[in-house]
């Protein structure tokens, strides 16, 4: 067994790590490969640690902008706040207790009456990292009619035609920071990290397609192309989490994902009218499922949970 990677920002051995990655799309199957981030990030902060560099005073605050990169990075974050829970002697238990505190003491989902339910047995539970999800094939349509509408700058306009003409998709497959999935009972949530950065306002073919939006759509898509356990996800059983510092979710104006994340939470008309190819039918409910998590909550309520 090799030792932890950090033991501040991923106190988690590579074996520990491997499991959690998922070959989906475009997403590398080998895990180590995707551990590369992980491994060159907490390198370069080591080395820093041990040997800061000299210069002028531009270089260095370059050079430790770069090898401190660790502290604000969201894919250690989420590493961290979701392993510290996967990893205990009763991960049902723990995960029921997170989600729990954002989305009710009952899941808001049809015939699953309590967490432990909707979780399933613990040894099937599974957390993936970094998960590619394809674009719903209802937007890549709607967008294609719409163009004129969502692309501003002409030499654009005249890409995503060319784009579509080709036959070739106007968005690239949506990659969740996390997705946790009980294939017993098709159960799973959707995790948007977030530390210093905002929410995304928009892609390359359209101004109006904001992260939160986009990621809520690929949340009620099946999956049937992809590989087990994610073929198992049901759409209607998938829930949203969005995790962030607790100091914005206390000034959630500062920042779009407050305003957006509220909007959707509490005024189920504002999906319809941000994922206008969706049905009311494919909408009811989703406000429910939505949560709103804080780092805080994350490492309070891992404090309580015993290790493996």
């Amino acid at each position: 067994m090799s030792e932890i990677l950090h033991e501040i920002y991923l106190p988690f051995t590579k074996e520990q790590i491997r499991e959690h990655f998922a070959p989906v799309g475009t997403h590398p199957t080998d895990p180590d490969v995707c551990l590369h981030h992980y491994c060159q990030s907490v390198t370069a902060a080591r080395e820093w640690e041990r040997h800061p560099v000299s210069g002028t005073p531009a270089e260095i605050a370059k050079a430790k902008k770069y090898a401190l990169q660790i502290q604000k990075d969201e894919r250690f974050w989420i590493a961290r706040a979701l392993m510290s829970h996967f990893h205990v002697q009763n991960r049902v238990h723990a995960f029921a207790g997170m989600l729990g505190s954002c989305l009710g003491t009952v899941p808001p989902v049809e015939r699953l009456s309590s967490w432990e339910q909707a979780l399933g047995d613990g040894e099937q539970l599974k957390l993936y990292f970094e998960v590619s999800l394809p674009t719903p094939p209802g937007y890549r349509g709607h967008l294609v009619g719409h163009l004129g509408e969502r692309v501003l700058i002409p030499h654009v306009l005249e890409s995503a035609w060319r784009t579509a003409a080709a036959g070739h998709a106007l968005e690239g497959a949506t990659k969740a920071d996390a997705v946790l999935i009980a294939p017993e009972t098709g159960f799973a949530v959707l995790f948007e990290a977030k530390v210093l950065a905002d929410a995304s306002g928009g892609i390359g073919f359209d101004v109006l397609r904001n992260q939160i939006a986009r990621s809520i759509d690929v949340m009620l898509e099946p999956n049937p192309c992809l590989q087990y356990p994610l073929t198992s996800r049901r759409p209607e059983r998938t829930c949203y989490v969005l995790i962030t510092p607790e100091i914005f979710r206390q000034h959630p104006r500062s920042r779009l994902y407050g305003w957006l994340i509220h909007d959707y939470q509490n005024n189920p008309a504002a999906l319809r009218r941000d994922l206008p190819h969706r049905t009311e039918t494919d909408l009811v409910a989703v406000s429910r499922r939505l949560g709103w998590l804080t780092w805080e909550d994350c490492e309070r309520l891992g404090r309580s949970a015993p290790a493996e």
